[in-house]
């Protein structure tokens, strides 16, 4: 059935919404009192007051209900924020596309990552960068922390990704950390520990094989002492591998226990390959880290690391989701 153009919501989303309605809106949300939200957008108390007025004559719905000083969004407040956000971000993603085509950003940026980064991350970063800077190019490599670390000490790449901050690297690099996550305890889908209606408690792991970082890494240090607490000693190590590749193919075809980070686990584990342990996750192991040159000036990377910074925020707020879901 055909919506009458008298209908209040229907001629305020053809022709009446704002931008400014849903920056306000957001910021509402957000900060939850009209004078935060005035203060954040250098403007008087009475003009956001006058927006939301607006926006609720227009609608002929109320949208915000006043409790002292503060105020509580009503249910289509909320649905309005929700849809809000997504809008000012698909705004925001416009804008740098366009800035980025129009400044004809060029060159060839190298990156260089160890095996556990999450494959999100890097993978949407070179999207978003080779669609606003088509002129440029990248290469990627896999290596070690120390040899990613030398070869941007040589000059051989501009950024490199790792797992944790380093110390003693003075001036010549400046890191970042760009995302936390957890690692978590996994097994294959036809383990024994695998069986999702049983209950798993740390003693269940005791006879089992692991696959464990190398040993002296961060990783497996972490792991031994998590374990170590639950008076469980890391003998039966079957095998130690910084490859994620060969990993998820040992976890999904053996009888191994072993922890990954979680972005890659749940793909996995959404897949039927593999079931995550109901045990506390690893969450000291969760950081990437982005290292460049402070004397880099080339604008494809700071571009690049832009890309980096936003995919990784993506990728938060997605797990964020999920976990809340």
């Amino acid at each position: 059935m055909a919506v009458s153009s008298n209908d209040p919501i229907e001629r305020f989303f053809r022709s009446g919404l704002k931008l400014a309605h849903l920056r306000i809106l957001v910021s509402l949300a957000e900060l939850g009192q009209v004078t935060r939200v005035a203060v954040a957008f250098h403007v008087s108390q009475p003009a956001i007051s006058k927006q939301i007025a607006e926006i609720e004559d227009a609608l002929n719905v109320q949208i915000v209900r006043r409790l002292g000083n503060a105020v509580e969004l009503t249910g289509i407040g909320r649905v309005l924020v929700e849809h809000g956000r997504a809008v000012l971000r698909h705004i925001e993603l416009a804008r740098r596309d366009v800035s980025a085509l129009a400044a004809g950003t060029g060159g060839h940026v190298r990156v260089g990552a160890v095996v556990t980064i999450p494959e999100p991350i890097i993978a949407n970063a070179v999207q978003l960068f080779m669609r606003r800077a088509p002129a440029a190019s990248f290469s990627f490599v896999e290596a070690t922390l120390d040899r990613l670390i030398k070869l941007l000490d040589d000059g051989g790449l501009d950024i490199a990704l790792g797992r944790n901050h380093l110390a003693g690297v003075g001036m010549r690099l400046r890191q970042e950390s760009l995302h936390r996550e957890s690692f978590v305890f996994v097994v294959g889908a036809s383990h024994p520990l695998g069986n999702l209606e049983r209950m798993i408690c740390w003693d269940d792991l005791r006879p089992y094989r692991w696959i464990a970082p190398l040993r002296g890494s961060p990783a497996f240090m972490t792991l031994a002492e998590t374990l170590s607490a639950h008076e469980i000693v890391l003998e039966s190590i079957a095998v130690e591998s910084s490859s994620l590749a060969l990993n998820i193919a040992l976890i999904k075809s053996g009888d191994f226990v072993a922890i990954l980070p979680l972005s890659v686990a749940r793909s996995h584990m959404v897949r039927g390959s593999m079931r995550v342990l109901p045990l506390p996750p690893l969450g000291a192991l969760g950081e990437v880290v982005a290292y460049w040159r402070t004397d880099s000036t080339v604008p494809a990377v700071s571009l690049f690391n832009e890309c980096l910074k936003e995919a990784a925020a993506d990728l938060f707020n997605e797990q964020s989701h999920a976990a809340s879901a």
